[in-house]
């Protein structure tokens, strides 16, 4: 903290819209804006490093880095690797059906569209609905289960029904409690991010 404060904050980052997004202009997404405003806080210089998620979380247990974000989920696995903020935004998912078509009362039977790589197909089966993998989900006319900015952003009415929660989080060293403190509390004060979520990802 000592170091970051009116210093460099090395930053590692991967690819995942709307939370990280690359430009040519440099990081854009929901997490380089909450990073960025931190700094000016702390009135630190950001040095952004760009790789995989692998590399990032091995670098940063050698203290290469001081913080690794992109979208970031609280699971097991990744807090054997890193001591993770509190959960700063809990994305939560549904199936959601286009404005002016009746909701039904459950999903049993119900036909719902869900993206090639997903972690929805076991949780919609448990539901009883029939998931269909589908290359470009903008583009079908079926219900889709995604996050309820995600719906939101595309015109959609989110059911009822959770479907599973994402608990985001952000990645730094073990050890680090004065740094740990600083950013929680940054991200605790942190607000609209569903609102923001939703023009990223209606801007895309």
């Amino acid at each position: 903290m000592e170091r970051i404060q009116h210093g460099v904050l090395e930053v590692g980052l991967t690819e995942n819209s709307p939370w990280v997004i690359r430009t040519n202009d440099g990081p854009a997404g929901l997490e380089p804006e909450i990073i960025r405003s931190l700094a000016e806080q702390l009135n630190s210089e950001i040095r952004w490093h760009w790789d995989s998620e692998d590399d990032l979380l091995a670098a940063l247990q050698h203290h290469q880095l001081d913080l690794v974000i992109g979208g970031l989920t609280n699971r097991s696995r990744l807090s054997q690797q890193a001591a993770l903020t509190r959960p700063y935004y809990q994305s939560r998912y549904t199936v959601g059906f286009p404005s002016g078509v009746p909701l039904p009362s459950s999903l049993n039977g119900l036909e719902v569209a869900i993206p090639p790589v997903n972690h929805m197909h076991a949780a919609l089966k448990e539901k009883n609905a029939k998931p269909v993998k589908v290359t470009d989900v903008t583009r079908t006319e079926s219900p889709i289960a995604a996050p309820t900015w995600w719906l939101s952003a595309h015109g959609l009415i989110a059911g009822p029904w959770e479907i599973i929660i994402d608990k985001h989080v952000m990645a730094l060293p073990k050890g680090e409690n004065a740094w740990m403190l600083a950013l929680q509390r940054h991200l605790n004060g942190y607000s609209n991010i569903e609102q923001q979520l939703q023009q990223l990802e209606a801007a895309q």
